[in-house]
Order: C-alpha cells, then sequence, then structure tokens
C-alpha cells in the first residue's frame, strides 16, 4: 500500500489545559466520530474504525497569568478493533434496537441518532460530555470498558463467551494419559513445567487492555517558541481506532516557578474509516449465471 491510497486526511483539534494536581486523575475525552461530524456535517458513526495516521501535540503557557514553563508527559489510549471487541460492539447494538423496538421507537426513522458510547466511565468534570451517549435503563451511560457491569459493552458480551481455557483449572490444563512401562518411580508426568494460561482460548472474548501512544513534550517559558510533540506511524499505514473514542492520561505535569497552568493543543490526523457492524461469519453469496 502507498501512502497515496490512505485518502484525504482530516484534522481535528482539541486543548486540553493541564494543572500539577490533575496529573493522574481520570482522562480526557477525544470524541473523532463527533469531531469529524461537526467538521464535513455528515453523521460520522460510532460503528466504525478511524484510521489515525497522525497526532501532533504542542504545549503553551497560560497567557492569563505568568509565563512559565512546564514539562507534561502522558499518554493516549484506545482499543483496537479486534474480532471479539467488533462483535461485543454489534451484541450492544442489538440490544439497544430491540428496546427501542418495543417501545415503538425505530432507529432507522430517526437520521439523527447514532449508538454511542464512550470508551470508559472515567470521565472528569472538564472532559466534554459525550452527546448522545447511549443508555438502556436511562441514566448509565454506555461505555466500552464501564465500572459497572450493567453498562460495560464488553463486560456483558465476555460473560456469554465461554473461554475455552479460562474456566479450566490450571492443573487439568495438561493431561497426564495413560499408564505406561516408561513411567518413573516418581509416578506420572504431564511433560510440562511451570504450568499456567498463555491466552484464554477463545478468540471471540473482548479484550479489556487498552492500546497506547505516549508522549512526552516541554516549554521553556519566557518567550521561548511553543513545542511540539509529532507522532507518525509508517507513512503507508494506520492504528485503527475503535469508534472513534481515545483518552488522554496526564502522568505528570511540571510548571515552573509552582503554580499556573499550560495547554495541550491537540490534533489527530484522520486518513478515513471502516464499518465494523458487518458480520465476519456471514459469507458473501456470489451469483451465477446459468448458462443456455
Amino acid at each position: 500500500m502507498s501512502a497515496k491510497e490512505l485518502g484525504q486526511i482530516h484534522i481535528t483539534n482539541q486543548t486540553v489545559e493541564v494543572t500539577p494536581a490533575m496529573a493522574g486523575t481520570v482522562p480526557y475525552r477525544v470524541d473523532l466520530a463527533a469531531q469529524l461530524s461537526d467538521q464535513l456535517q455528515t453523521l460520522c458513526r460510532q460503528g466504525n474504525f478511524y484510521k489515525l495516521v497522525g497526532m501532533d501535540i504542542t504545549v503553551r503557557p497560560d497567557a492569563t497569568g505568568p509565563i512559565n514553563g512546564g514539562a507534561v508527559t502522558g499518554y493516549i489510549r484506545y482499543y483496537n478493533p479486534t474480532r471479539g471487541r467488533c462483535a461485543a460492539f454489534r451484541h450492544a447494538f442489538k440490544s439497544m434496537a430491540e428496546q427501542m423496538k418495543t417501545q415503538g421507537i425505530s432507529m432507522r426513522n430517526n437520521a439523527g441518532y447514532d449508538f454511542r458510547v464512550a470508551l470508559s466511565s472515567q470521565v472528569p468534570v472538564t472532559s466534554p460530555a459525550l452527546l448522545n451517549q447511549a443508555t438502556l435503563d436511562g441514566s448509565t451511560g454506555l461505555a466500552l470498558n464501564h465500572g459497572s457491569p450493567g453498562a460495560s459493552v464488553f463486560g456483558v458480551y465476555n460473560t456469554s463467551v465461554l473461554p475455552n481455557l479460562g474456566n479450566t483449572p490450571v492443573a487439568e490444563l495438561f493431561p497426564e494419559g495413560f499408564d505406561t512401562l516408561l513411567q518413573s518411580g516418581a509416578g506420572k508426568t504431564d511433560f510440562v513445567l511451570n504450568e499456567g494460561r498463555l491466552f484464554t482460548g477463545n478468540e471471540m472474548s473482548a479484550d479489556l487492555t487498552y492500546s497506547e501512544i505516549p508522549f512526552e513534550i516541554a516549554n521553556l517559558g519566557l518567550g521561548a517558541a511553543d513545542m511540539s510533540f509529532q507522532w507518525r506511524p509508517d507513512p503507508a499505514l494506520y492504528v485503527a481506532i475503535m469508534t472513534g473514542n481515545m483518552e488522554i492520561v496526564i502522568q505528570e505535569c511540571q510548571i515552573s516557578g509552582g503554580g499556573g497552568s499550560v495547554f495541550l493543543d491537540f490534533a489527530f490526523m484522520v486518513s478515513g474509516w471502516k464499518s465494523i457492524m458487518g458480520n465476519p461469519e456471514k459469507k458473501k453469496k456470489s451469483s451465477r449465471r446459468k448458462r443456455a
């Protein structure tokens, strides 16, 4: 694949004000689907993965206070669209459609509706609200990874997906087999030491582990030029962001002089998106014309 095949690149922007007290707290939300919907004036749905081809971060001091320098360390976290995670999203979408149908509501008839969930339930008051967030009980918003089991898209789905190895006791993972003449006086052996699980044994489970893009950026202050951090994957590739949801996590913030704040200006570069709503288990039927 060449870089030209990535398509037109759309750039969305977001600014985050950071103080030392905010380090280690709950993250800031990034909603690529909403940002692109506003920018392109068309509904960009969450039932897609978004192709992130670059990210720029610029740090600048607070112009209303002391012009102090600052250093910020953190990371961007997100989910890749694995087979199990996409199946979990479709499962939650189907549940919502059935509940709405029971109350006489049709998703298809509302052109402005989209099934939208958060990345996690950790949302600070300073983060922009997730517009039109889906809820099944009228009060708790759904999230891909929610602290409440009943509101977690991945959590509810995983309870119905039985792992092959996850529920098997470690002592039973490797059988000892038949009694043979080759057995020593010490007894049987299962031919394995340090028994343990390398994986759950089910590729359809929705893994809860985030993917991360770390960053570290600083500004010298005292009229110094704004410094920037640039992240790019391979020029011909992209990182797939499931549902367009990301979160900015600040690990450390240091400001010279001990007070004030700094601003982080983010620019996210998206080359397109692709639906995750199709069922990969269904094979496309090829039509064959009868020969005369």
